[in-house]
């Protein structure tokens, strides 16, 4: 008695096509993983910024994806060339309707090899201020200082100004304060420096106080002083300012200084 094979002509050949392709695609997601942690490796041997590394395992991952690709369009016996021929219309109808993206992808290529930030650095754009959490190739991840996350194009930090803190390594500050002409201003001087030198986090050999302008205010006159100094980190300038704009006010309500405390100055 003869035993029936269970798939016959077209069936067992298409069983073997889908065969061949999961075997594809397990040989291609190996070889693109051993790759990529090949590259991890040497690029952190070699002081490559990580930035740099995982671009690199993305373009291998998508160049390994796209053979793979190919590959199964030769197991269904469809013309290579045509096919390459049609991803590369394809290609160009996508690229012309997603101008921004190929935009994005071009500036995070930029940031990665240019590095005016990197991951870690504190910066600013377009009034924004965070901690640089993660550079990817469409845009860049930032931590404001009240635990937002912003996701910025990387477009815009390209065709933007970008203040970056972590490079300057340190921060001018600066606060304004207004009395009456009638007060004494070494006084009021000496209580404003005082004020930013008992402070944790001010720089003790790097603080002025300068008089900026003399404005009438009916009947009286009123002058106008500014305190300056710097701070060594940007996520510590809004508690540093809070701490010696209050212990100012302190002082000069002690010294009976009637003084006016504009909005603080960026």
């Amino acid at each position: 008695m003869l035993i029936e094979p269970l798939f016959t002509g077209s069936t067992r050949l298409l069983l073997e096509k889908i065969i061949y392709v999961l075997i594809i695609v397990v040989i291609a997601s190996v070889i693109a993983k051993m790759i990529a942690t090949a590259t991890s490796r040497i690029g952190k041997e070699a002081g490559i910024p990580g930035d740099i590394t995982r671009l690199i395992n993305r373009i291998i991952t998508y160049f390994t994806a796209f053979i793979s690709l190919v590959l199964i369009v030769q197991i269904f016996n469809y013309d290579v060339a045509t096919f390459v021929a049609s991803f590369g219309i394809v290609g160009l109808i996508v690229g012309i309707s997603a101008q921004a993206v190929i935009s994005n992808f071009i500036s995070g290529i930029l940031i990665m090899v240019e590095k005016p930030f990197i991951t870690g650095d504190f910066i600013e754009i377009m009034g924004f201020q965070g901690k640089v959490e993660d550079i990817r190739l469409r845009s860049t991840s930032i931590k404001t200082f009240d635990g937002r996350v912003i996701t910025v194009p990387n477009l815009t930090l390209t065709s933007n100004a970008v203040i970056n803190y972590s490079k300057a390594g340190e921060i001018l500050v600066k606060i304004p304060v207004s009395f009456k002409a009638d007060a004494d201003i070494g006084k009021v001087s000496h209580i404003m420096s005082s004020a930013a030198k008992s402070t944790h986090g001010v720089r003790p050999f790097r603080i002025e106080v300068l008089v900026t302008g003399i404005k009438q205010s009916d009947p009286l006159w009123n002058v106008e002083v500014e305190l300056r100094f710097w701070v060594n980190q940007v996520s510590d300038r809004d508690v540093i300012v809070s701490n010696v704009t209050g212990r100012i006010k302190e002082e000069l309500e002690k010294e009976k200084i009637i003084t006016f405390l504009p909005p603080r100055k960026d």
